[in-house]
């Protein structure tokens, strides 16, 4: 089987630091039919996020599945039926191991549910998204939405190929291009 991961704010949901309740959720722009062709092509969908602000105590994990929950019922109007929602509650100075870049949650969900990394992607806007994604042996994207225009300056430190689009609508061609001969 192979996944898709995502990461939660700026690729799945617009961008917007420390979001806390689920009126604040936005799908972006072609998200919900981008991710139902990706989702026919095969692909779970699986969010992938770092939410420091429950452990710093700005919200509680309970607002968090609130925000979830509205994520998933907003993608389940386009068909998008999301696989898992994986969590990391802490701050970068509780040394967890499952805080992105660490492939913790991406390497226990694979192993898991027989996800084959290698034939899977990542797609983030920000440096720990992608540097989680060469970790773990899946393929990086960098969207361009949210923080990736600042995390596109940071690309020439990595040694691998990192496909880099605008948007989510903008990455069928990668599903679209494996069709082809």
């Amino acid at each position: 089987m192979k996944a898709l991961f995502l990461d939660r704010d700026g690729v799945t949901i617009d961008y917007i630091p420390y979001l806390s309740r689920p009126e604040q959720v936005s799908l972006p722009e072609g998200a919900g039919e981008a991710l139902k062709i990706w989702q026919d092509e095969g692909y779970q969908l699986v969010i992938v996020t770092n939410q420091s602000g429950i452990s710093r105590g700005y919200f509680s994990l309970e607002d968090v599945e609130e925000i979830h929950q509205r994520i998933v019922e907003e993608y389940r109007s386009f068909g998008v039926e999301f696989a898992d929602i994986l969590i990391c509650p802490h701050q970068p100075s509780d040394n967890c191991q499952c805080r992105k870049p660490s492939p913790y949650l991406l390497l226990n969900y694979s192993e898991k549910e027989n996800i084959d990394l290698s034939q899977s992607w990542f797609m983030g806007d920000a440096p720990s998204d992608i540097e989680c994604a060469i970790n773990a042996g899946c393929q990086p994207v960098l969207l361009l939405t949210g923080r990736g225009k600042e995390t596109q300056e940071k690309l020439p430190n990595y040694k691998v190929s990192i496909s880099i689009f605008e948007n989510l609508s903008d990455t069928l061609d990668l599903v679209i291009s494996k069709k082809r001969p």
